[in-house]
């Protein structure tokens, strides 16, 4: 790789890499796509859950990483305590010494990772603190098997999932008419639904009549034999 072309790059990498999810991405694309307030809420909760951990297991991995570096300070200060070494023996030390410092830098290299890692990590956290206090605002939290907020969120979600496949023009798949029959009858989905089968229904049956009433191939074929003799 050639000088000029590790200048640029470098000049380039001096803007910030951000490794996290945009804002937009959290607001429509993970709280947003919920179909409901209270999924919306729940799924802030899971989301800062998750965070959370994340931010527990690094701080473990900070102790961790202190740990051996200690361990790798002190094997330095071994080496420059020892005296009366033959020639031989001090360029081995010294070898080992840059192996140490390197190991030592690498440690540096991933805790300043690690440091960046959690500050997005916190940043993406307060990002769904915020959006939770202000959805708390528009419905306060409900128990998670509030029997009224799962009928809703399910009414929401299966109508979205079956309005797609109208609005394509798409089957309504056995598991999905399955899953909607499958609620309590007061849910509005499932009325339409049924609703949808009984006019289909009725569709069949009147088509199944008009066929009946017409006349087929061969009475017609009769009828003009008839006439021609």
């Amino acid at each position: 790789m050639s000088t000029e072309l590790i200048k640029e790059m470098e000049e380039i990498l001096k803007i910030p890499v951000v490794d996290r999810h945009s804002f937009f991405q959290l607001r429509y694309f993970v709280v947003g796509k919920e179909p409901t307030t209270q999924a919306k809420l729940w799924r802030c909760i899971r989301e800062l859950d998750a965070r959370k951990k994340s931010l527990d297991a690094i701080n473990l991995e900070f102790e961790g990483a202190n740990d051996k570096k200690e361990l790798l300070n002190i094997t330095l200060q071994q080496f420059d305590a020892l005296t009366e070494l033959d020639e031989l023996t001090k360029q081995k030390n010294i070898i080992k010494k840059r192996q140490v410092s390197r190991k030592i830098k690498a440690i540096d290299d991933s805790v300043a990772e690690l440091q960046l890692k959690k500050r997005y990590i916190e940043e993406e956290a307060a990002f769904f603190t915020q959006f939770f206090r202000a959805l708390e605002k528009v419905e306060t939290l409900k128990p998670y098997d509030d029997l009224a907020s799962q009928g809703a969120y399910w009414n929401e979600k299966l109508t979205q999932d079956l309005n797609l496949k109208l609005l394509l023009r798409q089957p309504i798949d056995v598991e999905l008419a399955k899953t909607i029959l499958a609620l309590a009858d007061d849910i509005p989905v499932k009325k339409f639904v049924i609703n949808l089968f009984q006019e289909v229904q009725k569709q069949q049956k009147l088509q199944e009549v008009q066929k009946q009433s017409l006349p087929s191939e061969k009475d017609e074929k009769d009828e003009k034999d008839e006439k021609d003799e």
